[in-house]
């Protein structure tokens, strides 16, 4: 089975909505998927997830979500579940979770750079957001 690595450095709304939907059509797809939340990206595999649109104002945030849920698309946290769900090997930057303080939601394991260069070396697919 073809295998994908997709590393998430940020809980931007625009970057994690792309990296999610790419994971899950590459798991529909027929492809073994492996996420890597790092930098402000382990945020969306917390207990309390949290998103954001970089340099937009409050009120542009609330239009942008508010324009996404009328067009029927799901939330991005709903999308996280999903991914876990649909058996997407979800790693957070173990460092970087114990810094910020945050406990991983159930099924998301700890990892780090080793692991991410491992699966990458043999992997058919390698992207970032």
């Amino acid at each position: 089975m073809p295998k994908a690595v997709l590393l998430l450095s940020d809980n931007d709304l625009a970057r994690a909505y792309h990296a999610l939907a790419v994971a899950i059509t590459a798991k529909a797809a027929g492809y073994d998927v492996y996420l890597f939340a790092t930098g402000l990206g382990i945020y969306l595999f917390s207990r309390r997830p949290k998103t954001r649109l970089i340099g937009v104002p409050a009120l542009a945030r609330w239009y942008v979500s508010w324009k996404l849920k009328k067009l029927g698309a799901k939330p991005l946290e709903e999308l996280a579940r999903e991914a876990l769900r649909l058996g997407i090997v979800v790693y957070v930057d173990e460092p970087v979770a114990r810094m910020l303080g945050i406990e991983p939601v159930e099924g998301v394991k700890y990892g780090g750079t080793l692991s991410f260069l491992a699966l990458s070396r043999e992997a058919d697919l390698v992207l970032t957001f």
